[in-house]
C-alpha cells in the first residue's frame, strides 16, 4: 500500500512543490545581454495540508491567491517604488499603480485549471515589459496511508488513515469523512481521519478488501476520494 499510495503523494510533494519565478525577460524595443529578471512569488492561503507535507499548498475552491514582484537588473534589486505595475488574471486587470508589488486575489473558474497572472511595467526605463506565469488551481485530494508494502498485511486489526490536501479550510476537524470496506460503510468515531479495520476470526489469506474514503468540506460541498486494493495475508 505504500508503494502503490506513493505515486500519488510524490505527484502532489513534486508537480508543484514551487512558487518562485526567475525569469529572463528583454525590452521590447532593444535586446540586451543581461536584461532584466522577473522575480516572481505566490502562496496560496485557505488551503490546507498536512503537517508532514514539504510542497507547496495549491490553491482550490474559494483560495485567495498573494503574489509578489521584484525585478533583477545588472544583478541588483530594483527600486520599483517609481514604476508603474499592472496585474492581470486571464487578462482581467486586477490591481496596479505605482509600485504595486504585490496583489491579492481569489481563484477564478473550476478547478483543475491554471491561472494565467500577467505582469505589466509599460515604462520600464524607457521600454515595456511584461511576463506571464501560470498558477495550478487544483481540486482537493486526499490520499490513503498505511505503512504496507506492496499492499499485503498481516496485522488484525488494520489501521489506515486519510490525508486531505488543498481544502478550504485551516482544520481537518471541518470535513466529514466516510469510509467503506467492500462497500460496507463504517469508520472511527474518535478519529474520523483513521478507519480501523478488524478482520473475523478464521479470515482466509489472500482475502482482497476494497478501502475507500469519501472527504467532504461542507462549505463549498467540495469532495475528494480513495480507494485502494489490499490483500490479506496471514504469514508475512
Amino acid at each position: 500500500m505504500k508503494r502503490s499510495f506513493s505515486l500519488k503523494r510524490f505527484a502532489l510533494a513534486g508537480l508543484f512543490s514551487f512558487g518562485f519565478f526567475l525569469v529572463t525577460t528583454p525590452f521590447t524595443h532593444a535586446q540586451t545581454t543581461s536584461g532584466p529578471q522577473f522575480l516572481v512569488t505566490w502562496k496560496a492561503s485557505n488551503s490546507y495540508i498536512p503537517p508532514s507535507y514539504i510542497g507547496k499548498a495549491l490553491p482550490s475552491y474559494a483560495s485567495n491567491i498573494t503574489a509578489s514582484l521584484e525585478i533583477v537588473d545588472q544583478g541588483k534589486i530594483v527600486d520599483l517604488s517609481p514604476q508603474t505595475i499592472y496585474w492581470y488574471l486571464n487578462d482581467n486587470l486586477i490591481g496596479g499603480g505605482g509600485g504595486i508589488q504585490t496583489v491579492t486575489f481569489p481563484t477564478i473558474g473550476t478547478p483543475p485549471d491554471s491561472l494565467a497572472l500577467k505582469i505589466e511595467l509599460p515604462s520600464y526605463a524607457g521600454g515595456y515589459l511584461t511576463h506571464t506565469i501560470n498558477i495550478p488551481f487544483v481540486s482537493p485530494q486526499v490520499v490513503l496511508y498505511a505503512p504496507l508494502p506492496d499492499g499485503k498485511f498481516s496485522q488484525n486489526p488494520l489501521m489506515v488513515d486519510a490525508l486531505p490536501y488543498f481544502f478550504n479550510t485551516t482544520s481537518t476537524a471541518n470535513l466529514s469523512y466516510t469510509w467503506a470496506v467492500n462497500g460496507q460503510t463504517g469508520g472511527g468515531a474518535e478519529n474520523p481521519q483513521e478507519a480501523q479495520i478488524t478482520l473475523p476470526t478464521g479470515t482466509s489469506s489472500g482475502t482482497n478488501l476494497d478501502v475507500s474514503i469519501t472527504v467532504e468540506n461542507p462549505i463549498g460541498s467540495t469532495v475528494a476520494t480513495a480507494d485502494e486494493n489490499l490483500v490479506y495475508e496471514n504469514q508475512l
